[in-house]
């Protein structure tokens, strides 16, 4: 296989990668039309049309329709019937009761207000309920006037009861007491007599002591004074305590608005309406008046002499009537354009033209020779779409965004972050992997390796790990987190530099160190040649080197298709090589990397740019 696709290389046969993508676009574009248009409303009416025109059925009522006949057909019969209806005597009375100016006199005064009212006052004034309206009004009156006496009564009761009340709290006599209750008067009356009790004058010499006996002349002499005797005299007073004991009290609250009320202009008018609780004042004696006017008017004795009449009872019988109902049904079917249209209709000969079928038939010989359709046909018949219903997509990456997405991708080793949460490299890589070196932009995930200094952990299987000085630097992305497949196809369009001993790789790997699948590994020392292998043991691998192009001059599209029993690599759809032994039996997962593993001065920066990365399916 590899000498084969070598001389399709030399021979410019291996197709070039946007060659590829427009042709696979082209398709899936296409495949989108037909699909789209395989659901559209247009095809699903030609696929109908089809059916019926090419029908049994079709046949069957193109006879039918042209063998119908006017004779005895229903219009022919409906238009009988109605004649005959228009002659019925019963009908003719209907109608001429139905327009007679009698009857929409009746109608206009039947939904009157003047009716509505007669009768509304005919119903209350010959009931029993009328001349319990006029009882109940007499026993109305004379309780609420009974209530007005016992109030007016109970008013004049208190009034005589707090007069001394009301009398003293408006007096200057109480005004002067509660002036001088707070008068520095009576403090300095009250002060003295406090210091006179506490001293003993029998005990004491007057000489010795001229002070104390001044301020007994002093309290003597304010003792004696009108306003102090007065004071204490209406305190001790019986009026005062009685005064103290109703001020604030409920009895004068509830006295007060008691008052109000007997005094209001409400209570007033209150009394001035009972005492014209008569029937003569009532709307119901009006009403009486307005009643007896009514019941002789001419309008009213009219209504019902009509209400009670035979032609009336006639119309009421027939009027909504399934008899009616009927005849005005075939009359306004009989004068429809409709009518006129059928019977036009059932009288020319060649009817199928008129119809609906003929209608659908002309619509199906225009689709039938429409572009859309033939050219849905023709795709139909070509049948290419069979290729894309082969795979079912399971994984893809643009890298559309700004960084990596890390919903898919985890960088470093995916032990390292599994258990370390830290990047590592085996013992034999010269760079260390680092984020920086893993850069999006222009839908495009380019892997940069640089000549740079770091330190960084190294993995030596006898040693186990350690840290290290590198010169390099480069990145390595995996889906070991997020995504792993058995089977399938695996693909990614991929440009790299050639910078010897620097190499890019694409590749799978299982649980463990193996089983391992290079899609491609490049590296070599010419620009021309990379490696695919399959490694299913610890001794257990196969490689195999290849040439043919120079793999660095542009984007190639790297694929594996991977079956239960075989392993097939290719570049731009052409196969590089098959393998049936150590074929992998577990889920892997995907590696996208760039690195050092030689000894030797490659150019750097070189880089690995991967425009997507898909991974499908195959489906039952």
């Amino acid at each position: 296989m590899s000498a084969k696709f070598s001389l399709y290389a030399k021979l410019g046969m291996i197709p070039k990668t946007s060659v590829l993508e427009e042709k696979e676009n082209k398709l899936k574009q296409e495949f989108e039309d037909f699909t789209a248009y395989s659901e559209s409303e247009e095809l699903a009416r030609y696929k109908e049309l089809e059916a019926f025109v090419t029908s049994k059925e079709f046949e069957d009522i193109k006879k039918e329709i042209n063998g119908k006949k006017y004779p005895g057909s229903e219009p022919a019969e409906k238009e009988k019937k109605f004649k005959e209806q228009k002659k019925s005597k019963r009908v003719k009375t209907y109608y001429q009761v139905k327009d007679s100016q009698e009857l929409k006199d009746y109608k206009s005064f039947k939904d009157s207000d003047k009716l509505a009212n007669y009768q509304e006052l005919d119903q209350f004034y010959t009931s029993p309920e009328f001349e319990e309206f006029k009882k109940s009004l007499i026993q109305q009156k004379t309780e609420k006037t009974q209530v007005i006496k016992d109030k007016q009564a109970k008013y004049k009761e208190l009034k005589k009861k707090y007069k001394g009340y009301f009398t003293l709290k408006g007096s200057n006599q109480l005004s002067d007491f509660e002036n001088f209750n707070g008068s520095k008067e009576l403090e300095e009356y009250n002060e003295l007599k406090g210091y006179v009790e506490s001293v003993n004058f029998n005990s004491i010499d007057k000489k010795e002591n001229p002070e104390e006996f001044a301020k007994l002349n002093q309290f003597k002499s304010l003792s004696k004074s009108s306003k102090v005797k007065n004071y204490f005299k209406f305190k001790d007073s019986e009026k005062y305590k009685n005064y103290t004991q109703l001020d604030g009290s409920e009895e004068i609250e509830s006295y007060l608005s008691l008052e109000k009320e007997s005094n209001s202009e409400e209570f007033k008018n209150h009394v001035l309406e009972v005492k014209n609780m008569k029937f003569e004042n009532t709307e119901e004696y009006k009403k009486l008046q307005e009643y007896k006017s009514l019941k002789k008017s001419a309008e009213i004795k009219q209504y019902f002499k009509f209400k009670d009449s035979e032609k009336l009872k006639i119309f009421t019988e027939l009027n909504e009537s399934q008899e009616i109902a009927d005849y005005e049904e075939l009359e306004v079917y009989i004068n429809s354009n409709d009518f006129a249209e059928e019977k036009k209709y059932l009288l020319t000969k060649d009817k199928f033209k008129l119809s609906e079928e003929f209608k659908q038939s002309e619509e199906f010989k225009e689709l039938k020779n429409s572009e859309k359709i033939k050219w849905y046909q023709k795709l139909e018949k070509k049948n290419d779409f069979d290729k894309l219903s082969v795979w079912q997509l399971t994984f893809e990456d643009d890298f559309e965004g700004a960084k990596l997405d890390s919903e898919k991708w985890i960088s470093g080793y995916y032990w390292g972050k599994n258990l370390l949460n830290d990047n590592y490299v085996q013992v034999n890589e010269k760079q260390f992997f680092t984020e920086n070196n893993i850069e999006l932009g222009n839908s495009n995930l380019k892997i940069s390796t640089r000549q740079e200094n770091v330190s960084g952990k190294v993995w030596d299987p006898t040693m186990g790990f350690y840290s290290k000085d590198f010169d390099y630097t480069s990145g390595l992305i995996n889906t070991g987190q997020s995504f792993r497949q058995q089977y399938g196809l695996f693909k990614a369009k991929i440009k790299v530099n050639h910078s010897f001993p620097a190499h890019h790789a694409f590749w799978m790997l299982g649980e463990k160190i193996t089983p391992e699948i290079d899609i491609f590994k490049y590296g070599k020392k010419s620009a021309s040649k990379l490696e695919v292998a399959n490694y299913w043991s610890d001794d257990g691998n196969n490689k195999k080197a290849l040439s043919g192009l120079n793999f660095s001059k542009d984007y190639f599209i790297y694929s594996l298709e991977w079956t239960q029993d075989k392993l097939v690599w290719k570049i731009n759809d052409v196969v590089l090589y098959e393998q049936t032994q150590g074929v992998p039996q577990e889920p892997m997962y995907i590696i996208l990397s760039s690195g050092i593993s030689q000894e030797g001065n490659p150019s750097v920066p070189c880089n690995m740019e991967v425009d997507w990365v898909r991974a499908y399916s195959k489906n039952e």
